[in-house]
């Protein structure tokens, strides 16, 4: 007989962050769309020698929902996409504070 979890395969990550813009902290709040990765294949992306924090989300987050630090021409909220998710993650500390919420959201949490 096969068993399978009775939870969807996608998780929804919550982000929230300030970033020093021009001396006032501008405040970026919302969510991204990720993978839920099983626990040997968690582990085994962590502990690759050559696997950095950016090429982890570039393989787990699949889309976004109120983002509103990278924009395009025309200053509107781009449409998640690599290049976009790129840009994202070219913000220094910003990889960290994802792959952080990204572990914090994808595991189970004890409940009192």
């Amino acid at each position: 007989m096969a068993y399978r979890l009775s939870i969807e395969n996608t998780v929804h990550v919550p982000v929230k962050f300030t970033l020093n813009n021009a001396g006032k902290a501008a405040a970026f709040s919302f969510s991204l769309k990720c993978d839920r990765l099983e626990a040997d294949e968690l582990k085994e992306r962590i502990e690759r020698k050559d696997l950095l924090i950016s090429d982890f989300l570039r393989g787990v987050v699949k889309g976004w929902q109120g983002q509103t630090l990278v924009v395009d021409e025309d200053g509107k909220p781009a449409e998640f996409g690599p290049d976009a998710l790129d840009v994202m993650l070219a913000t220094a500390g910003l990889g960290t504070v994802v792959y952080m919420a990204y572990m914090k959201e994808c595991g189970a949490k004890e409940k009192n």
